[in-house]
């Protein structure tokens, strides 16, 4: 399920997320001033997640294939809703994108808070993903769904690669196995004004990039709580449960700097 899970996460990410050199790590036991500014913004960032009840936001997603020497690109529009609070609470997300410039939807995902569906248009299939109860699998999306910043920093290496006048950009990097798999590195780009994610770009084992961008997020737009539900299955479609023994690894995302608004 790392596929779509990866893709959702960086969907949720917008509630919870040229190059550029990281910064260098601190020598054993003497403090870095770069720390106390990490741990602040971090804290921002979760009360801001903490917040946000829905939120609808513009996308673009920039594909880069080193292999292939290829990139596409693709637009579309991401919603999401929690509804309750605490450990009971449904985060629940739509994710929609078309190559660019064209009409025809090339991927879709709906997240009930209970399941996963992923639309697969060239298998006329819908691939239902059930969600473990109390947590996510385990990856990105535990640091959308009510991880606290400490606990982002326990499972993940993050560091305060820099920061400009108008965004905070924080360079993520895996410690466990499962996570390796996912992505070799990421980087979360926050704006200052509002302390929701900009940009997420992830690089994959391969080198392959993915870059999500971010141009324009509404927190507490009013959305139909139906368009959460579990989807309709087509005429010609079918609905395929997937069980977590069928799963493949995400097949394996440079930093590009965000437009300024």
């Amino acid at each position: 399920m790392r596929k779509p899970l990866l893709a959702l996460a960086a969907l949720l990410m917008i509630v919870a997320a040229s190059s550029a050199q990281n910064a260098p790590a601190p020598k054993p036991n003497v403090p870095n001033a770069n720390d106390a500014k990490l741990d602040d913004y971090l804290g921002k960032w979760e009360q801001k997640m903490r917040d946000v009840k829905s939120l609808h936001a513009q996308l673009a997603r920039i594909d880069k294939d080193k292999v292939l020497s290829t990139t596409t690109k693709f637009v579309g529009y991401a919603q999401y809703m929690r509804s309750g609070d605490g450990p009971s609470a449904l985060n629940m997300a739509v994710l929609e994108l078309k190559p660019d410039g064209k009409t025809d939807v090339a991927e879709k995902m709906i997240c009930t808070g209970t399941y996963l569906y992923v639309f697969a248009p060239a298998q006329k299939e819908i691939r239902a993903y059930e969600m473990p109860k109390g947590k996510t699998d385990g990856g990105f999306l535990d640091l959308l769904f009510g991880m606290k910043a400490k606990d982002a920093k326990q499972k993940y290496t993050l560091t305060l690669a820099k920061e400009d006048q108008y965004y905070v950009y924080v360079d993520v990097a895996p410690k466990d196995a499962k996570d390796k798999q996912e992505f070799s590195r990421a980087r979360l780009v926050l704006n200052k004004d509002t302390y929701l994610p900009r940009q997420l770009w992830f690089e994959h084992n391969n080198g392959n990039e993915v870059t999500w961008d971010v141009p324009q997020v509404k927190p507490g737009a009013t959305l139909d709580r139906r368009s959460f539900d579990r989807p309709q299955t087509p005429n010609g479609w079918k609905l395929v449960p997937v069980t977590q023994e069928k799963v493949q690894p995400q097949q394996p995302a440079r930093v590009v700097r965000p437009s300024n608004q």
